[in-house]
């Protein structure tokens, strides 16, 4: 629509001439005509500095340095106490649950039974079995041997009997 004083008017004279020439011009905006002066142009304007020495190639530029997060690490105390505050908080849904199982057991480590306490209680208070049952073939997984998975399991036991918990060896699991 043509931009001037007969705007509000539905009838103006030139409205219908107006769009036929923006529909023309666009479409020979998009013709391969114009798009190929186009790109020769971009080519011109990206191979210019290449040639005067201005930019270098991608092939003798250096290798990027790999760039480390600046956070400090957290101690074994503090990572415990920030998993324990995450599954103690009576917010969580069960989204919220297994995203933060995912994150625990994404570590390089075997969570200690005390988070993992806090997670069962977590399951258990959203009313997840499943999950409970994940937790526990999460530190299967984790475990390098079974005299871990042992010692976490027997650290857990008052846990599972007070929460009616079942262990994927009891269900036929493993």
């Amino acid at each position: 629509m043509c931009v001037g004083s007969f705007r509000q008017s539905g009838n103006h004279p030139f409205r219908h001439t107006c769009s036929l020439l923006l529909h023309h011009w666009f479409c020979n905006l998009l013709s391969t005509h114009y798009l190929n002066d186009i790109m020769s142009l971009f080519r011109a304007v990206v191979r210019a500095p290449l040639r005067a020495g201005l930019l270098r190639s991608v092939a003798a530029r250096p290798a990027a340095a790999r760039m480390y997060s600046t956070h400090e690490e957290l101690s074994d105390a503090d990572f415990d106490a920030k998993w324990k505050a995450y599954f103690a908080d009576e917010t969580l849904d069960e989204h919220a649950i297994r995203r933060g199982l995912n994150d625990l057991f994404a570590h390089d480590l075997v969570p200690e039974p005390v988070i993992l306490e806090q997670a069962l209680r977590a399951c258990r208070r959203v009313n997840d079995f499943s999950t409970c049952v994940r937790v526990f073939e999460g530190v299967k997984d984790k475990s390098p041997d079974d005299e871990t998975y042992n010692y976490v399991v027997g650290q857990l036991k008052p846990v599972i009997e007070e929460l009616q918990l079942t262990l994927p060896e009891e269900l036929g699991f493993h």
